[in-house]
């Protein structure tokens, strides 16, 4: 019996310690997930934030942009994709432009003024050299985002882009479309391919590629195009559909793990309640609320369907002639008791519960209720 009751003990520990690994695996699986879902939430307010400035000091930041366009040379900065930088949050607040959308692929991104090792790891960067995106003949703007970030997806899905796509900008309250027209794959080096060209209105978007390779870059270029009422349906859609996303994929990480630390506790708590030890106990009465003598009931596990033995021998106890029936020496647990007649579950659920009570269900508790001693009455409705 002690080496039975060893191997019990030990065989719970081992639960225990098998379920507190699946949690570490799990959170380890979860983690790209649930924090892409918590740092777009965070871009989505910087987005916002930068939404948000009124009308008259938006015409003054889009002037303040203009007029950097005139003065900037015109070629391309080396390659954004190298260095290191440290930014804390009111830096990245001071070079939010706004944002880029991909209705396409569901992308909804801040856009930062600057690129630098930082304002890539939160967002999309405008590429130093080339234009600032207000538009306007002769000017191309450059975007570049990482891809593959385990915390943000940025332009991850860039490669599924087509021609005729749609990609949108929106810096201090305007809003410019751009149709893809051109894809094609550069060396870090090959910059040329980045210079305006006289008489349009582009903007490029850059990335890494092969993907997780990250030895050459992806430039999707688009020509501007009228943002019309449709365009913005599209992205808005792409919007709301990037947060129904987010949204899914943090609830579905949510009750993963919330699941896993459940079944932990059950763990834990049925290990405890083992430990006690219960006795099953309650007088069987006749309609007149006579004893009734020689009632047989079998005990079984909590779903009822598991029959337990004793002894090796099925665990069944007769009524004595007082009517009572006991099931004794039994580890803290629910079990369900029946006979020909009755089906009921019986034991403690509580590690405070002092004595084993039985749990008629709500047709039952006609027949099955405590006397005024305590005592759990079941009668014989046969």
């Amino acid at each position: 019996m002690a080496e039975k009751k060893k191997k019990s003990k030990n065989g719970f520990w081992i639960q225990v310690l098998l379920m507190i690994v699946f949690l570490a695996g799990l959170l380890i699986m979860l983690y790209p997930f649930y924090v892409e879902s918590i740092n777009n939430f965070i871009d989505n307010q910087r987005i916002e934030e930068a939404q948000k400035l009124d009308a008259k000091r938006n015409a003054k930041e889009l002037a303040k942009l203009r007029a950097e366009n005139e003065r900037a040379a015109k070629k391309a900065a080396k390659d954004p994709f190298r260095g290191t930088d440290n930014m804390n949050a009111e830096k990245l607040r001071k070079h939010l432009l706004g944002r880029v959308v991909i209705p396409k692929i569901n992308v909804n991104v801040p856009l930062f003024n600057l690129t630098t090792a930082d304002t890539l790891n939160y967002g999309a960067a405008v590429l130093q050299g080339s234009s600032f995106p207000t538009g306007g003949k002769g000017k191309r703007t450059v975007i570049a985002a990482h891809r593959g970030l385990p915390e943000r997806k940025l332009f991850t899905d860039l490669d599924k882009v087509k021609k005729g796509d749609l990609f949108v900008i929106s810096v201090y309250g305007k809003n410019m479309a751009y149709k893809v027209y051109n894809i094609k794959v550069i060396k870090p080096n090959k910059v040329k391919s980045l210079l305006p060209v006289k008489d349009k209105d582009l903007a490029t978007l850059m990335t890494c590629t092969p993907y997780m390779i990250n030895s050459h870059r992806m430039l999707v270029t688009g020509y501007r195009v009228p943002y019309t009422k449709k365009i913005a349906r599209e992205v808005e859609g792409a919007s709301l559909m990037n947060n129904l996303i987010q949204a899914a994929v943090m609830l579905g990480c949510v009750m993963a793990i919330f699941s896993v630390f459940y079944i932990l506790y059950r763990i834990i708590h049925g290990g405890l309640l083992k430990k006690r030890e219960i006795n099953l106990d309650f007088i069987v009465v006749d309609a007149d609320g006579k004893p009734v003598v020689g009632e047989a009931f079998r005990l079984f596990a909590r779903n009822g369907r598991r029959k337990l033995y004793r002894n090796q021998k099925e665990f069944i106890v007769q009524s004595d002639e007082r009517g009572r029936v006991r099931f004794t020496n039994l580890p803290g647990n629910v079990y369900c008791i029946k006979n020909d007649h009755l089906s009921v579950r019986a034991g403690i659920k509580k590690l405070r519960q002092e004595n084993a009570a039985l749990y008629p269900k709500k047709k039952q508790k006609s027949f099955i209720a405590q006397d005024n001693e305590k005592n759990w009455i079941v009668k014989n409705h046969n």
